[in-house]
């Protein structure tokens, strides 16, 4: 086994980080992560994690087969974090009450989220998304500050609020995000 891969192994077992491993070279973009159970010179056994958060398996890697390891990138920190704030992420989902109260249109729910100054995910019938705050509104667009699904910020959108397809509220993907942005402190409005 390549030293290398030794040192990455014992470097995630110890930190209790994940690991990507890529095990296909047929299929190079395939690949599973986890944390690092044990390893020797002919197998790692890893406690897979799937891009959830939420732990799948125990699965052994034949190490001829092991041509490439990820480890600390942003996909892997991504599936990291989500495990490691389970509880919040899959919490129950908020529901506001005027949901419930209002005969719902979508530029009513624009305005309910710039009011309330909720995070959401916006689909046009473009085959755009974006996550964020809706910081502006008139009666035909909406002006979004943009995040990736990263936390990274990705600038303003404006769109005509009649392209808009569907809109999310609060899911497992909005709520991390939520989380990101917590930890970096207030965001501008």
């Amino acid at each position: 086994m390549p030293n290398l891969f030794q040192e990455v192994f014992e470097r995630a077992r110890r930190e209790k980080r994940l690991l990507g491993v890529r095990s296909s070279q047929g299929d190079p973009s395939r690949f599973s992560v986890g944390y690092v159970l044990s390893y020797s010179e002919e197998v790692v056994v890893l406690r897979i994690i799937n891009r959830d958060g939420m732990p799948t398996a125990i699965q052994s890697f034949n190490l001829l087969d092991v041509f490439q390891l990820d480890f600390d990138d942003q996909y892997t920190r991504h599936v990291e974090f989500k495990a490691d704030n389970l509880d919040k992420v899959y919490a129950g989902l908020k529901s506001p009450a005027f949901l419930e109260q209002e005969d719902l249109t979508v530029p009513l729910l624009l305005e309910r989220a710039h009011q309330a100054g909720q995070l959401v995910n916006v689909y046009t019938h473009l085959s755009m998304d974006y996550y964020g705050y809706v910081r502006q509104l008139t009666q035909e667009h909406v002006l979004m500050e943009c995040f990736t699904e990263y936390g990274l910020p990705d600038g303003l959108v404006v769109f005509r609020i009649e392209d808009v397809r569907n809109f999310i509220w609060s899911n497992e993907d909005t709520r991390v995000l939520e989380l990101r942005l917590k930890q970096r402190g207030p965001q501008g409005a």
